[in-house]
């Protein structure tokens, strides 16, 4: 017969229980089962185990004892062996002390090569400052040599224009001497005559062949112990002429000496046909001659003439 339960009143939980209460049971009963399973598995698991663990430890225990008879055969070799290994061991200490004391001295060394190299270093960059402060020494006086230049430049260009007119007014006193001395000629005393006198010495020199500057119209004017002399510079030639020009006091027994060139006893010229030579010498004794002497730019002497005074 089957038991039915009734449940009166409003616990569905409880109800449901006693509805399945059979369906709780037969589950309970199957999980008891598996345990049960299990329990005995691992039961029988583990008898397995310990056998194969006892069957391994003899096995263990038989290669320990062949182990032990090896090494009893072989302890007088290992005896040997460890006797060299000690002699060896000796040896290699040694070998090491050796190689720690030459290792110190290796470090000794590179100590002071390092402390000379930092040395150099100090001198290297101290040299590359003064390098650079002279870079910079150079590079100023370089910008000023450019801005002299510049000047310098300006200068030329500026002395140019009062070279060329100098010229200018170099010619115009020129026809204002030329002028000025033909009325001095005709204002002058009877006794001051003017006369062409030939050179009474006419060294010329081997530069002077080709040479187109001659000396013309000389003349020289005495006024007692005071003589005026003035002569023309002629370019005989189509180029410009330039050069110095000097005139100079000699007695006779002086005729023959060389005179030596000097910027401040000579003229400079520079003539396209001619220029007029004039200078006044003062307490001139009787019996002097006058020496006109000509050189070209490259201070070569041309012309060597001497005139008498009268």
């Amino acid at each position: 017969m089957e038991t039915n339960f009734y449940v009166v009143g409003d616990n569905r939980g409880t109800a449901f229980f006693l509805r399945n209460i059979k369906f709780f049971i037969w589950l309970l009963l199957a999980i008891i089962f598996a345990l049960s399973i299990t329990i005995a598995y691992l039961y029988f698991t583990r008898e397995l185990d310990q056998e194969l663990l006892t069957v391994s430890i003899q096995r263990e225990k038989t290669r320990s004892e062949n182990l032990v008879n090896k090494l009893k055969q072989t302890g007088q070799q290992d005896s040997d062996w460890e006797q060299q290994v000690l002699s060896q061991s000796s040896q290699n200490k040694k070998l090491n002390e050796q190689q720690a004391a030459l290792l110190e001295r290796q470090r000794n060394e590179l100590n002071e090569l390092n402390s000379i190299l930092k040395q150099r270093e100090q001198v290297v960059r101290q040299f590359q400052l003064e390098k650079t402060s002279s870079q910079e020494q150079i590079n100023n006086l370089q910008l000023k040599v450019r801005s002299l230049q510049q000047q310098l430049l300006s200068a030329q260009a500026s002395l140019t224009e009062s070279i060329a007119e100098n010229e200018i007014v170099q010619a115009k006193i020129t026809e204002l001497d030329a002028e000025i001395n033909k009325l001095e000629l005709k204002l002058k005393k009877p006794t001051q005559v003017a006369t062409t006198i030939a050179p009474v010495k006419k060294q010329i020199s081997q530069i002077s062949v080709n040479s187109a500057i001659s000396v013309e119209k000389l003349k020289i004017n005495r006024n007692n112990s005071t003589v005026s002399i003035n002569y023309n510079l002629t370019n005989n030639s189509n180029r410009l002429q330039l050069g110095r020009t000097g005139m100079y006091l000699s007695s006779k027994k002086n005729l023959e000496k060389d005179i030596q060139f000097r910027l401040e006893n000579s003229t400079p010229f520079r003539i396209k046909r001619y220029r007029i030579i004039s200078r006044n010498f003062s307490k001139v004794k009787s019996g002097s001659f006058v020496r006109i002497l000509i050189w070209n730019d490259k201070k070569e002497l041309i012309i060597d003439n001497a005139y008498p005074i009268k």
